[in-house]
């Protein structure tokens, strides 16, 4: 049984979230090397420029592109029992929800149903996905959460996912006021809110907006909940970090590690 004396804040498991342009996958690329990435969203090229300007050998990042969660799903189970990398990219369980429902869609063309009518429902001849499909996208997750945590805890490895966020609005029926929050994007509502909950790390990315309008934003994120955008550190980090174009790892993240391997006290 262990105990608090052997845990490593060295190992982690994060979600990047925020809308697409803020720098996720640029920032989970700062983690150590070697790496291997999910690539859902198809668009490794967009690390290229990071890649050359932090001096990274382009030899310790591997991917692969992936179309369903049927291959994603033996990559994670292979590493399960061998993995060389240091640190697993996720990228993006937006990506990865979409392809698992579009994977089920692909299933059901070309079957019949019992009556000889194509299966699967059709709306002006595009195939549209069912309530059963939502269920495959939720337990695509639900899996995926389970080997990346094991993977995480046998090799020690960092694992990262990165999701989009939608702005979403509730009203309380009975005082009528509006709340509206970020949650991150995908078909199944309630188990995408599950997910952060398994993350040590969350970190909501934004722009940050200057007072001069003609200096631009700069991109930042956040590591504490502000009531619109949840996030969270177990690491002595600051509320808000502000990194334009610093490496996110070995100029915040390792040295909040650093920091608390010390055990000495922390100030909050």
């Amino acid at each position: 049984m262990p105990n608090m004396e052997f845990a490593n804040p060295e190992i982690i498991y994060a979600m990047f979230k925020g809308e697409p342009g803020t720098r996720k996958s640029t920032a989970a690329l700062s983690f150590p090397t070697p790496q291997y990435w999910f690539s859902y969203d198809q668009k490794m090229q967009g690390l290229i420029i990071p890649m050359r300007n932090w001096g990274i050998d382009p030899k310790l990042i591997d991917y692969d592109d992936y179309k369903d969660w049927n291959a994603a799903r033996a990559k994670l189970e292979k590493f399960q029992t061998e993995c060389k990398y240091k640190t697993i990219v996720i990228d993006s369980l937006t990506s990865l929800a979409d392809m698992t429902l579009r994977q089920t869609i692909t299933s059901k063309r070309g079957t019949t149903r019992g009556s000889g009518q194509q299966a699967g429902k059709q709306i002006s001849g595009i195939q549209v996905n069912e309530l059963e499909d939502y269920n495959a996208e939720m337990a695509a997750l639900q899996e995926m959460i389970a080997l990346t945590k094991d993977i995480n805890t046998y090799h020690k490895c960092n694992v990262i996912l990165i999701a989009h966020v939608a702005q979403v609005e509730y009203r309380n029926v009975v005082t009528n006021q509006t709340h509206v929050s970020r949650q991150i994007v995908t078909a199944a509502k309630k188990t995408a809110a599950k997910i952060p909950g398994y993350c040590t790390e969350v970190y909501h990315f934004n722009i940050e907006n200057s007072i001069d309008v003609s200096q631009g934003g700069k991109y930042a994120l956040l590591t504490q909940h502000t009531g619109d955008d949840f996030a969270r550190t177990a690491l002595p980090l600051p509320e808000k970090i502000v990194f334009q174009n610093d490496q996110l790892y070995s100029k915040y993240i390792r040295p909040a590690i650093d920091k608390l391997k010390n055990k000495t006290s922390i100030t909050p």
